[in-house]
């Protein structure tokens, strides 16, 4: 089953933020309290969400579109339906606590979302399997001029940091991946 999301389809892209567990907190800002943005260039040397050939965030994506809309993707636990949301909002407020101890990573110009910015999303299609008496959402397909962005329930594994499934973290793979598609989560 695929469930197409036509309301993002034609909005260009202006913006896109990382809202991760704030690894280093303790770290480099043990006073701080609730969402903090990252800018110091130290923590961007070595992001806690980049892997090779994919990223890995832990509480969702953010996507800014130019009209000002947002659309907040993170994962959804187990009920009649379970694993990648979208919504048309922020993430912090929403799916992650206001006050909640997270970094937010803005990857617009840092990450292979560069490729992408300014770019109108042509179609978001979610794809469902059935599950139990319900559906699971493993995998989500953007689609721009420049080609598909796609979004996994999936994670880094040790011991050699991989790309494998998870039901609470979200893979990003662009199409300069070797990774792309990735057919893991039965993915198509």
């Amino acid at each position: 089953m695929r469930i197409t999301l036509g309301g993002m389809a034609g909005s260009a892209l202006r913006a896109v933020r990382y809202v991760d567990i704030d690894y280093l907190r303790e770290e480099v800002a043990p006073e701080h309290q609730g969402p903090r943005r990252i800018v110091d260039e130290a923590e961007w040397s070595r992001p806690s969400w980049r892997y090779a050939g994919f990223d890995s965030i832990d509480h969702g994506v953010e996507l800014e579109c130019a009209d000002g809309r947002v659309f907040g993707v993170t994962w959804q636990s187990p009920g009649w339906t379970e694993g990648l949301v979208f919504w048309e909002q922020r993430l912090i407020g929403n799916a992650v606590v206001s006050d909640a101890a997270v970094a937010v990573w803005d990857v617009t110009c840092r990450s292979g979302w560069v490729d992408f910015v300014g770019e109108a999303l042509r179609d978001v299609r979610l794809h469902y399997e059935p599950w139990d008496d319900g559906y699971w959402c493993p995998g989500a397909t953007i689609s721009f001029g420049p080609g598909d962005v796609r979004l996994h329930l999936g994670e880094a594994r040790a011991p050699d940091w991989r790309l494998g499934p998870s039901a609470d973290n979200i893979a990003v793979i662009f199409p300069s991946s070797p990774l792309a598609p990735w057919r893991g989560a039965g993915q198509e």
